[in-house]
């Protein structure tokens, strides 16, 4: 399959997608928007990929979407509703319904719907210099992209209020502090420092990963008793896998 303005790279269990336009600081246009979806299908069809690390060529992660793109398109008004429910929106919708682990390794900086897309990954691990920016006050416009939605559920109301409202610039250290980044990693070794913390997490059975996952996010909008009883179902459904029979068979010859 060929991918415009990405690359798509698997060895199992990982599969990675790199934004590459360095050039334009890695915009989101419409191409590549669409081929993340296709990288994202491809990933998701694929039952040796565990975990879909994103990331970035050159000096930035993602600079948010490309205003350029979009002036040119003269999107406003339900225009630009338009654009965003059909193209930019659809990679949240999909990667929300992804069972497999999803984390952005941001390289540099993510802005607007760049930050966006680092905040719809499970985990994000970060160099040195990787920013953070809301940049979407700054242009007189609201996160568009799923924002609003994710930072609170990571790192508080409060803080992600102030983060969203201000437009301020968070650096790589303050993400670590206030639970935006799970880890740092050198600049020079982030993709390969990434993918060995990765493979620590879904070394473990798949089926497993699943449900820990679903069971996460289900718990944050659910009440106990309805979580509780969704737990207990998918033990039930787990303990007949053949991975965690074969767990308790290795456990009976030792």
């Amino acid at each position: 399959m060929e991918f415009k303005e990405i690359t798509y790279k698997e060895k199992a269990p990982v599969a990675i997608i790199t934004l590459n336009r360095p050039e334009k600081r890695n915009v989101l246009s419409i191409e590549m928007i669409e081929s993340m979806i296709q990288a994202l299908h491809c990933a998701l069809e694929n039952d040796d990929i565990k975990a879909v690390v994103i990331t970035g060529a050159g000096s930035a992660f993602c600079a948010g979407g490309d205003i350029q793109e979009m002036i040119r398109a003269e999107l406003r008004s339900w225009g630009l509703k338009k654009y965003l429910w059909e193209h930019l929106q659809k990679i949240p919708m999909l990667m929300a319904d992804m069972d497999k682990l999803l984390v952005a390794a941001v390289n540099g900086p993510a802005a607007g719907g760049g930050f966006d897309l680092a905040l719809a990954c499970d985990v994000r691990t970060a160099s040195s210099n990787a920013m953070f920016i809301s940049s979407y006050v700054r242009l007189g416009l609201a996160p568009g992209f799923g924002g609003c939605f994710f930072l609170p559920r990571i790192i508080g109301l409060g803080q992600a209020l102030e983060i969203l409202l201000s437009g301020r610039e968070v650096p790589a250290e303050e993400a670590l502090r206030l639970g935006l980044v799970n880890q740092l990693f050198p600049e020079e070794t982030l993709i390969d420092d990434t993918i060995s913390w990765v493979l620590k997490i879904v070394q473990w059975p798949m089926p497993a990963l699943k449900v820990i996952k679903r069971g996460t996010y289900q718990g944050l909008t659910s009440d106990l008793k309805t979580h509780l009883d969704y737990l207990s179902s998918q033990d039930a459904l787990l303990s007949l896998t053949e991975e965690h029979l074969n767990i308790l068979d290795r456990f009976h010859k030792k």
